[in-house]
């Protein structure tokens, strides 16, 4: 969505879709010294070139913008839950302890978003005061927590998946952001930055 809107070509939207998908995951491998998953396994992909592909007639339909349209960010959200407790658990098997697992599971989470931002040539939204982030950490400190206190694996994943889509959706709902720094207008540039929203 993020590529047609910056009138990138059909190659472009197949690479922007493919490094979305698979750049929180290959950081994630590489931080655990693990084999890159989808070194081994073709399908992944396949299966982001050809949604990324998939999208091209509705991102045109729907017109400019699509990408920041409420339904496309609510699907965005899911995908961070899972990306991002999927994370926490393949590093809390890798036997890391729970605090570097909720960084790698946030990571994983995050960094496909970034990387997409950039080579669109704007600020990734994680940085620019979206309740992103914060809704990852939530979640994988959750699951740490619950699979710590012995609670049935499959179960911690599905609370904290669900914990953290629904606290990045109930953000969207509620306009939530996080305070952003910002000079002071008309001020020196070396004066010292303030908080705003």
């Amino acid at each position: 969505m993020a590529a047609t809107r910056h009138r990138m070509d059909v190659f472009g939207v197949a690479v922007l879709g493919v490094i979305a998908a698979i750049a929180g995951g290959t950081l994630r491998d590489l931080l655990l010294s693990e084999p890159v998953s989808w070194l081994r396994h073709w399908w992944p992909i396949a299966l982001a070139a050809a949604t990324a592909a998939a999208t091209i007639p509705i991102a045109l339909r729907l017109g400019p913008n699509v990408d920041s349209r409420r339904t496309v960010l609510t699907a965005d959200a899911l995908g961070l839950a899972v990306n991002s407790v999927l994370g926490c658990l393949i590093a809390l098997n890798a036997g890391t302890p729970a605090g570097i697992a909720v960084i790698i599971g946030t990571t994983s989470g995050i960094t496909g978003g970034i990387i997409r931002d950039v080579l669109t040539g704007q600020p990734p939204a994680v940085f620019t005061g979206q309740f992103y982030a914060l809704a990852a950490i939530a979640g994988t400190t959750l699951y740490a927590l619950l699979i710590r206190t012995g609670v049935n694996a499959s179960f911690g994943w599905w609370i904290s998946v669900a914990g953290v889509f629904a606290l990045r959706a109930y953000a969207l709902h509620r306009d939530w952001t996080i305070v952003t720094i910002a000079p002071r207008t008309g001020s020196d540039p070396h004066h010292p930055h303030q908080a705003t929203t």
